[in-house]
């Protein structure tokens, strides 16, 4: 049965939804969309916690790409259920994290997973800063509609290019609960997994991590192929100095000047600085311990993946229209994101007002991850500019246990922490889910890590 809702405040704006009883049938489920003017769809998956609903934080979980389907993170992760290798049906997830949280699966921006734009005139979405914006009414609608949940702690995780768009959310969260009356979003933390959140620094590492002999061995033996990296890296800080000084980030939309700059940025360095290394070490990027299997993202999981949810009876149960071909990472969205110069833009600069306020920020990274490298992340918490910042600096990275044995390193002061998961690649609960379920368990309950 198909439920409508509406908003008086956001009166063109709808959600439609119904209750699935897929992936895990103890669990309590809304799937279906948020309807934006346009003629946008946002489809969303809502699984309620499997231990106290009402009194557990509530958890919006978002992936990257940009362009990518949360339903990755839901499949691949952290839902209650995985796709089995046929993609034929679901198995349960012991480790997911909605054995400690309400959590919300949205795909965003449109064109994502099972979300579609109908009028295809509209504009695109291609920066974060704006995509932020239909994601904060989308909760507002949702928090409304289920209002059991709207007074609940409220978080946000994402992996990946979630390094740009969770701050981006997270700030148009703040500033609305400050400017207007509506529904107060009970902000907590931000959880980054593996994020690109600061490009400046994190482009200043792919040297040391393909050159650099790490536990995982060195990735370029070629000290000739080295030496030219470092060179084309100084050329790469260069461009995206000019892009940040260019791109003021409180300001959308971006000036042309902003664009131009990233766009330079962004093509120059990814040419000069990642193509190469990714062309000769014939590894996973996401993971460089592992040969890169099928597809772009070289996981054959995703095959399964995307042949279960483009069954038309999985289709049917979740409210999503038979003819729509699940998208997991749309290149037609990246690219709208890459020449609008947003991959390079400083998100980071949103970190310190968020950290002044008291939201608590976890920034942790599986380190066997090529692409968003623990030592690009480590790097941009010891460097952001907030309250805090000297304190969090002298810290020392020291050895975090999980289930009795050491699972990472952790550096943590006041509101900020930076976790180093050992084994783990870009998608750390996929290949460490109980000690990333602790990791989470523990910080959503307000406990030391």
């Amino acid at each position: 049965m198909i439920k409508r809702s509406v908003h008086a405040e956001f009166p063109d704006y709808s959600l439609r939804y119904t209750h699935p009883n897929l992936c895990d049938t103890g669990t309590k489920q809304t799937s279906g969309y948020f309807e934006v003017p346009n003629g946008k769809h946002f489809f969303f998956w809502f699984f309620e916690s499997n231990n106290d609903p009402v009194h557990d934080p509530t958890l919006l979980w978002i992936n990257g790409g940009p362009g990518c389907s949360s339903m990755m993170g839901l499949f691949m992760g952290i839902g209650p259920c995985h796709v089995n290798h046929k993609g034929d049906g679901t198995l349960p997830n012991p480790q997911s994290w909605n054995q400690a949280a309400n959590i919300i699966y949205l795909d965003q921006p449109v064109n994502s997973g099972y979300s579609y734009q109908e009028n295809t005139t509209a504009p695109h979405i291609n920066d974060s800063n704006t995509a932020a914006q239909d994601v904060y009414v989308f909760l507002q609608l949702f928090f409304k509609e289920f209002s059991q949940f709207a007074e609940s702690d409220f978080h946000i995780a994402g992996e990946s290019y979630a390094g740009h768009f969770l701050p981006a959310i997270a700030t148009a969260i703040t500033e609305k609960n400050a400017e207007t009356s509506h529904l107060p979003i009970h902000l907590k933390s931000l959880i980054i997994g593996n994020g690109l959140t600061d490009p400046l620094q994190q482009y200043q590492y792919y040297k040391s991590m393909a050159c650099d002999k790490s536990a995982y061995g060195t990735l370029v033996s070629s000290s000739e192929k080295c030496n030219e990296m470092e060179l084309h890296q100084h050329e790469c800080q260069k461009l995206i100095e000019s892009c940040y000084k260019n791109s003021n980030i409180t300001a959308t939309p971006f000036s042309q000047q902003s664009t131009d700059a990233c766009l330079l940025a962004s093509k120059v360095c990814n040419a000069l600085v990642v193509q190469p290394i990714l062309s000769d070490m014939k590894l996973n990027m996401y993971d460089i311990r592992k040969p890169c299997q099928s597809g772009p993202l070289c996981y054959d999981y995703f095959d399964a993946v995307k042949t279960y949810l483009d069954r038309s009876d999985v289709k049917n149960a979740l409210g999503v229209k038979s003819s729509l071909v699940f998208q997991l990472c749309s290149p037609a969205i990246n690219m709208d994101f890459q020449l609008a110069g947003d991959w390079m833009r400083p998100y980071v600069h949103q970190i310190p007002a968020l950290l002044n306020s008291n939201i608590s920020i976890l920034a942790y990274a599986g380190d066997a991850d090529f692409m968003c490298n623990w030592m690009g992340v480590r790097a941009w918490t010891i460097n952001v500019p907030w309250n805090g910042h000297l304190q969090y600096a002298q810290q020392e990275d020291v050895d975090w246990y999980s289930n009795g044995a050491v699972a990472g390193t952790i550096r943590s002061s006041e509101s900020l922490t930076f976790l180093r998961l050992f084994h783990a690649g870009h998608m750390a609960p996929y290949d460490q889910p109980q000690v990333t379920l602790d990791m989470f368990s523990r910080w959503i309950s307000g406990k030391i890590l």
